[in-house]
């Protein structure tokens, strides 16, 4: 499919009636966020209980569940426990850290995709599998050990042409940008690239893409939160995209998670301004 094929194919996606209503519902509740009084001096602190808070509802929707407060904790370098449930968290926290950095870039994803994905795939895979498997994509009979549930991934060669294809959409600066993050967050749950880690990233290039392209430019929605809120939700939506059952829901649901995510942003507002968020230094 050429670029202009790809572009009309995301046009299109964009202009159903349900995808657009909840585009606009969650465009219009990142306003309001954005403009919230704790936001105008004080972004980096709410943008970084916002980290805190998504990498926490992504360690979660990973198994590793861990209340904020230790998860904040151990952002500030406290040791995570020595079990695969630690190491997970652990793999959670560098992601969402990582992805903060990126965020903060002028559209790090645009030109640099596959190397923004194999340091996520080093960030999301250290301690869970062998170091010769991370920073790469699958190879020959190589399988996924994560996401489990969904349909089986396609094959390398099929992986890398629609990560070229997602490198196209990204190219092209005029697409609604919670459309393009949602099939970022879509196609790499459906490709399963790495050998592991994949949930984690694919959460991470939906909040960088959220932010970098004006959606929620502040970074301090959550929606992370909204998908651990319905795990059950978040993973028929995963599925259903995976087998191309209605690629169009998994874009709504999306939109309703940036929507809710927003409402955990204001909560972080409010924290900041009542000053309720411990210290960590």
């Amino acid at each position: 499919m050429s670029a202009n094929d790809l572009s009309a194919a995301v046009l299109a996606l964009a202009r159903l009636g349900e995808v657009e209503e909840s585009m606009d519902r969650a465009r219009s509740a990142c306003t309001d966020l954005r403009w919230h009084n704790a936001l105008r001096k004080r972004i980096p602190e709410a943008a970084a209980e916002a980290t805190v808070r998504s990498a926490r509802s992504s360690a979660a929707l990973e198994g590793a569940r861990y209340p904020t407060n230790f998860v904040r904790e151990v952002i500030a370098g406290r040791a995570v426990p020595d079990d695969l449930s630690g190491t997970q968290l652990a793999a959670a926290v560098r992601v969402a850290a990582h992805a903060a950095e990126l965020s903060a870039q002028a559209h790090p994803l645009r030109g640099n995709l596959l190397r923004v994905l194999s340091t996520m795939s080093v960030a999301a895979g250290a301690g869970l599998v062998d170091d010769d498997r991370l920073g790469r994509p699958r190879l020959g009979e190589e399988l996924p050990g994560d996401l489990a549930g969904l349909p089986a991934p396609p094959p390398p060669a099929e992986v890398l042409e629609r990560l070229r294809a997602l490198e196209e959409i990204l190219a092209e600066e005029s697409l609604p940008g919670l459309v393009v993050a949602a099939l970022l967050h879509g196609e790499i749950l459906a490709l399963r690239p790495f050998a592991i880690g994949n949930g984690l990233i694919a959460r991470a290039l939906f909040r960088i893409h959220m932010v970098t392209s004006g959606v929620d430019p502040t970074g301090v929605a959550v929606p992370e939160a909204a998908f651990l809120d319905d795990a059950t939700g978040y993973g028929q939506a995963g599925n259903a995209y995976a087998t191309g059952r209605d690629v169009p829901g998994f874009i709504v649901s999306c939109a309703q998670a940036v929507e809710k995510g927003a409402g955990e942003g204001r909560m972080i507002c409010q924290a900041v301004q009542a000053g309720r968020l411990p210290r960590t230094d």
